[in-house]
């Protein structure tokens, strides 16, 4: 429950007037909360956050009779510039009878509030111009214009009204008449209550509808409503009727000058306020809108939540700087960890790598070489005593020694960190073509640039390929019988690629063989597949075969250097 409001204000004069005005009720996005009133005390503010979509307010007055006698006007101090009014309206009507003189259809025509120009009284008041237009309906035979300060609604004000006209046009357009309605003859015209030949009054309180004398253009009678009674209502209706016919277009034509309000109760609501302190203020005003003194004040203090004010966001965002600042941190310390712990992992798999390479060379290699010598040994030791069997079997062991001696070589130069760079595996491999072919018999023709970039080249991708390369030429020695051989080397766009090409016999690569025939050449793809690249052959029988192998040198796959296979 809110604190109580003040209660009327003291007047102009220090007396308090008779009036008992309230604001009963407050609205906060229609949720009601009842005010207290006939507090003197200053009430504390109305709590409104500024999330709020509307704000309401229900305001009454009560007489000394108990009924409301005066005109409320409102505002909004600090959002309303100037006193606003209840929405009631006083109205124009054409209504259309019979011949009987019957209602058969009517068209009004509503003014609200203060029309433009409006300066406190009608004499000092410009007027606007107003038009309407409406079709006699069905058994239309004359009609009657009227205006009436309203109907069945608490509502006061005042009502001028000057040059009223009304035209007549028939409905295929052959004929127009007009009917001039000012008040240009009559009895009394410049008292209040006098009688104007075209009009008659009508009404609850018929004193209602008054005479005044317009100053300008030039001093003359006009129509005017004096609408003080909440409870009764005044109209001016014209005394003779308009003939016309049923399908006849009306129009009615004229000058206004008004100020139009409710009494209580009122009610008015403040959509998206902003944040501040704001006083809604309720006042008593005659008809003609002038404030009698008498008034009542609601603080009504918007606050912005926690979210919505400066202070919170930035300190807000001076928090998430800080948090972002001490994240980096984290992060950079973080990776600056990984870095040091890859580091120390690839240093201690190069150890490692390294340990393997020379154990392989001062152990296998060794053996290998010792089983080499010791076969060569045996062989000049026998001389023509053994029989051609013996003969051909220790001669194969020193040809598998020999082989697997070579092969050895490979992996320890494949193994060893100290060559994971791009030259280092160029020159190895030319030098292996060569001693191979020379081997072989074959003639071989090297296309390696002069220039090769520094480039790093983990150890697994140089064991592939060089696997694979063995492999092609082997497959050329033993299947193709080439007399020339030509190997190329080039690293561009982050790739390598190797090729191998011979003018040997070549073969169809779409023919069917039999299983386990092309074994070599499914190798030597899948070597490349586990590194991400790829391999391709071209050959035609007659027309030699050439073999390309391409990898990324940046592959993920390349970030395990431990030679497989």
């Amino acid at each position: 429950m809110l604190p109580g409001l003040l209660a009327c204000a003291l007047s102009m004069t220090g007396e308090r007037g008779g009036c008992d005005i309230r604001v009963a009720r407050v609205d906060i996005d229609g949720r009601s909360q009842e005010v207290a009133s006939g507090d003197s005390r200053a009430p504390e503010p109305v709590a409104v956050p500024s999330t709020a979509r509307s704000v309401g307010f229900h305001f009454e007055e009560a007489g000394p009779g108990g009924g409301p006698t005066s005109r409320l006007r409102y505002r909004l101090e600090g959002h309303d510039s100037a006193w606003r009014d209840l929405p009631v309206k006083m109205r124009a009507i054409i209504y259309f009878l019979d011949r009987r003189h019957a209602i058969v259809g009517s068209t009004e025509f509503e003014m609200v509030g203060e029309s433009p120009g409006w300066r406190d009284t009608i004499e000092a008041s410009d007027f606007v111009s107003r038009r309407g237009e409406a079709v006699a309906p069905e058994r239309s035979a004359t009609v009657r214009i009227s205006f009436i300060s309203h109907g069945g609604q608490a509502g006061m004000g005042v009502l001028g009204v000057d040059a009223v006209r009304v035209r007549v046009q028939s409905a295929g357009g052959e004929r127009t008449r007009d009917f001039d309605l000012g008040v240009s003859h009559g009895s009394d015209l410049t008292h209040p209550l006098g009688s104007p030949g075209q009009w008659v009054r009508e009404g609850s309180r018929g004193e209602l509808a008054q005479l005044l004398v317009r100053p300008t253009p030039s001093p003359h009678p006009i129509l005017v409503i004096w609408d003080d009674d909440p409870s009764a209502f005044g109209n001016w209706a014209t005394g003779n009727d308009i003939p016309m016919a049923p399908g006849d277009r009306v129009t009615l034509e004229w000058e206004t000058a008004h100020t139009i309000g409710g009494s209580s109760p009122g009610h008015a609501t403040y959509a998206r306020l902003k944040p501040g302190l704001y006083w809604f203020r309720v006042a008593t005003a005659k008809a003609s809108g002038e404030l009698t003194g008498e008034e009542v004040s609601l603080p009504v203090e918007v606050f912005a939540p926690l979210y919505h004010r400066p202070q919170f966001w930035v300190g807000l965002a001076v928090l998430a700087g800080g948090a972002t600042l001490w994240a980096r941190q984290v992060v950079a310390r973080r990776r600056m960890q990984r870095r040091l712990a890859k580091l120390e992992r690839e240093q201690a798999m190069e150890r490692e790598r390294a340990r393997i390479a020379r154990d392989l060379h001062d152990d296998v290699g060794a053996g290998l070489a010792e089983i080499a010598m010791q076969s060569d040994w045996v062989l000049g030791d026998l001389g023509q005593k053994p029989s051609a069997e013996t003969r051909g079997r220790v001669e194969r062991i020193r040809e598998s020694a020999t082989e697997l001696a070579r092969s050895v070589d490979g992996i320890v130069w494949a193994t060893n960190p100290a060559n994971d760079n791009l030259r280092h595996f160029a020159s190895y491999l030319t030098e292996y073509t060569a001693k191979f072919c020379e081997a072989a018999g074959l003639r071989v023709r090297l296309d390696v640039p002069r220039q090769l970039p520094e480039l790093a080249l983990a150890g697994r991708v140089r064991h592939h390929f060089l696997m694979a390369l063995r492999e092609a030429l082997h497959n050329a020695a033993k299947h193709a019988g080439p007399s020339l051989v030509r190997i190329g080397i080039l690293a561009e766009g982050g790739n390598l690629r190797v090729s191998v090409q011979d003018d040997g016999r070549g073969f169809d690569p779409g023919a069917p063989v039999a299983a386990g025939a092309h074994e070599g050449i499914e190798n030597m793809r899948r070597r490349m597949e586990e590194i991400g690249g790829e391999f391709h052959l071209e050959s035609r029988p007659g027309g030699g075969t050439r073999l390309e192998f391409c990898a990324p040198l940046a592959h993920p796959a390349l970030c395990d250097t431990t030679p497989q296979g």
